[in-house]
């Protein structure tokens, strides 16, 4: 399998949408923790502006610990919701204890069909996975600078 390493490379918070796409994209994550973690899947970036990215990226995260709490799923939530190319992202409330502060598992609910079948009201960035799931992700910076 291919790898690439977003350490390095990540300018936004970024989107990997698990499917078995042969390449795996490696991250470290959880601030001083650097612990290493990696999705097999297709990379999207998402422009939630500046603002936005900077309140996820500055969140409430549990210091090199692994998992978040509801109370940050919820911000996370609230700061997608309203953002036309993140509307079908939601945190994954069953994977809460496996995320981490750069590694944030969601649940995915793109259209299922071709873009010509799009139907009014999706203007997110993937079409055709249906629901799946994914990660966002981010440059870890342990002190969010």
């Amino acid at each position: 399998m291919r790898a690439i390493q977003l350490w390095n490379i990540l300018p936004e918070i970024m989107l990997i949408v698990e499917h078995p796409s042969r390449v795996l994209y490696q991250n470290r994550v959880g601030g001083v923790a650097a612990r290493l973690e990696a999705m097999e899947g297709v990379l999207v970036p998402l422009d939630l502006g500046d603002a936005v990215a900077a309140r996820i990226r500055n969140g409430p995260y549990a210091v090199g610990a692994q998992g978040i709490t509801a109370d940050v799923a919820d911000i996370i939530d609230a700061l997608l919701a309203p953002k036309i190319v993140a509307t079908f992202l939601k945190v994954d409330r069953a994977r809460l204890h496996e995320s981490w502060d750069a590694w944030i598992y969601v649940t995915i609910d793109s259209p299922a069909t071709t873009v010509e079948e799009l139907y009014d009201g999706y203007f997110g960035p993937i079409y055709g996975f249906g629901a799946t799931k994914g990660v966002l992700t981010w440059r870890n910076t342990p002190d969010h600078t």
